[in-house]
């Protein structure tokens, strides 16, 4: 992994630095104890936001959609491309990338051309999440889009280069990295089902999990149950300057509003802790940096490092470089 020279360290914490390097790049590196007895290496970006309508878009005069362009202006016209590339630049000797959710700023024909072109023909191995965002066409606009989220869903996958839901890649025989897609911190029973097969599947090869998804969990952790974002590793713009809390109550995986099912998948990935080593996210365009309350299957307490990425598309770019040994 390059070595480059810090022009300002912003943040320091127990496995993680925030720093900014010359190119004006924001770069936030993570390292990883996975017990795997080599180095592995992951470049993470997330809500890369391509905002772009094409000609296609144009001649089908999607009301939902053109509403969507005259009215969104931010990122409008491809304009996160140039700092996504610089991110993905900086990368170039990873041996897996990830890009966690919100890649398009919604779902236009335009932005996926533009993601097709950025993203999967050059990067074909990549693992991609989905966001909510990726699944919307109203985003600002002013008409209602009546179409179902089924049905945007069902658009999606077959132009996505993975499957939305779940999503795997083994790297060195060593690691397991697992994409989710968690809208509004829901999963389901395939992705329940998978996840405990992967898990077990870990537990006998001697793997290490680390799981990708565009939303973070709850913590269950006390000491975020009033945590001061601006007082934090603050770089994005998604919080309102009062304290949210991450221990419960914020509207994700583990909250006090989860469901039956969507809580077998969290207790899945927190109380595995022998194999499930950390989790990456996004969607809150703030870095955090977060232990989740966890345990060994055997009930002992775990603490589950849990990072959340800003958006790439912020300022010069901003990326997350993972150091798993």
């Amino acid at each position: 992994m390059k070595t480059v020279e810090h022009v300002k360290d912003l943040y320091k914490g127990k496995n993680s630095i925030l720093y900014t390097i010359e190119n004006g790049l924001t770069v936030h590196d993570v390292t990883i104890d996975a017990g795997i007895g080599e180095e592995i290496y992951i470049g993470h970006i997330s809500d890369l936001h391509y905002n772009y309508c094409n000609q296609q878009d144009f001649d089908e005069a999607n009301p939902v959609v053109m509403s969507t362009y005259e009215n969104r202006k931010w990122l409008a016209n491809g304009e996160s491309v140039p700092n996504i590339r610089r991110c993905l630049e900086f990368m170039d000797d990873v041996d897996a990338l990830v890009a966690n959710g919100d890649i398009m700023d919604y779902l236009s024909y335009g932005c996926m051309e533009l993601t097709k072109k950025e993203l999967w023909d050059k990067y074909p191995d990549m693992l991609a999440i989905s966001g909510g965002h990726d699944i919307l066409r109203k985003m600002q606009g002013k008409v209602d889009d009546e179409t179902t989220k089924e049905s945007r869903i069902e658009l999606l996958q077959k132009f996505w280069i993975n499957d939305i839901f779940y999503a795997t890649k083994l790297i060195k025989d060593k690691l397991l990295i697992i994409g989710m897609f968690n809208d509004c911190g829901q999963y389901n029973a395939t992705q329940e089902k998978k996840l405990r097969a992967d898990i077990e599947l870990a537990r006998g090869k001697g793997y290490g999990i680390i799981i990708f998804q565009h939303e973070p969990i709850c913590s269950h952790n006390p000491i975020h149950s009033d945590l001061k974002i601006d007082e934090y590793i603050s770089q994005g713009d998604i919080h309102d300057g009062k304290p949210k809390n991450f221990c419960d109550g914020v509207n994700c995986a583990g909250s006090v509003h989860s469901d039956e099912q969507t809580m077998r998948v969290y207790n899945l990935i927190t109380k595995n802790a022998d194999v499930v080593k950390a989790v990456f996210s996004g969607h809150f365009h703030n870095d955090l940096d977060l232990e989740i309350l966890g345990s060994y299957p055997d009930g002992t307490v775990a603490y589950i490092p849990q990072f959340v990425k800003t958006a790439s598309a912020y300022d010069m770019g901003h990326l997350m470089r993972i150091i798993v040994k």
